[in-house]
């Protein structure tokens, strides 16, 4: 397992960075698009390109990957994964370092499955984009070392918190040669819904091609619950899927059109 995927991710498939160049054409045109505006729109836009090639979908037409978010949650992710394990479908599980430390049964679970154990940051800190390069390379990085230390070898793939992305999370992520993964369709499963509009919602947005943003666990700087509405959602959301003759394939097979990644020898 490797390190040489950011290059080989690059090299086959990145998403368009064209998403920021409309905007820096009407700031250098002086339209009404501002510097703290421009800056906002590529730190928090899930689009844009600007700090890095963020990988948004997948090059399948009638295929979406399966991503959670902040896990493991001791309850609720051991539910998801009974149901995809039923159903046959891997996933990925970009994890907070913090919370893989604390419940290391439930992330052996998620490996054993077969399923992809991703970077997710250590604290999921939401004034991180406010932070030095040597606080990022710090998250990464202890996220690697007590995931390596669960599995027996680090993530392959980061997910910044909330998507977010600045020149020191970019630069961090380059140095540890982890690609950066967004996403093109969200459940929004965080906010409060019936489990049926949950899933009604995401169904709407998926056609293919898409990268499915969910989440097993809760913020850790959030207000506590669980994601019990996204186990819930996730046997409609699935069999919804399928209705639309849509394949669910794990995310890096989709990427670099095999199971098998680069070591970090190559």
């Amino acid at each position: 397992h490797g390190a040489g995927v950011f290059p080989t991710i690059e090299r086959r498939f990145m998403a368009d960075p064209t998403p920021i160049v409309p905007l820096a054409i009407a700031g250098l045109c002086g339209g009404a698009i501002t510097a703290s505006a421009l800056w906002a729109y590529s730190v928090f836009s899930p689009r844009c390109q600007f700090w890095a090639p963020v990988i948004r979908s997948i090059p399948q037409r009638e295929a979406v990957c399966l991503t959670f978010d902040d896990g493991p949650d001791p309850e609720i992710t051991p539910r998801i994964l009974d149901i995809l394990t039923e159903r046959g479908i891997k996933a990925t599980f970009f994890l907070i370092g913090r919370s893989a430390a604390a419940h290391p049964e439930v992330v052996r679970r998620i490996h054993e499955a077969g399923h992809e154990v991703g970077n997710h940051s250590y604290d999921h800190e939401h004034f991180g984009v406010k932070k030095p390069l040597d606080y990022w390379q710090g998250q990464i990085g202890e996220t690697q070392a007590a995931i390596a230390e669960i599995i027996g070898h680090p993530p392959r793939l980061f997910r910044p918190p909330m998507g977010f992305k600045t020149r020191h999370i970019a630069a961090a992520a380059k140095a540890a040669r982890l690609p950066i993964i967004g996403w093109s369709a969200r459940a929004y499963d965080t906010k409060v819904m019936p489990a049926e509009v949950l899933a009604r919602r995401l169904l709407r947005r998926t056609s293919g091609h898409d990268i499915l943003l969910l989440h097993d666990g809760v913020d850790p700087h959030g207000k506590g619950g669980n994601q019990a509405r996204t186990a819930e959602a996730l046997p409609a959301l699935l069999d919804g899927i399928v209705a639309k003759k849509l394949a669910i394939m794990p995310l890096v097979d989709a990427l670099l059109g095999s199971p098998r990644l680069e070591s970090r020898e190559n």
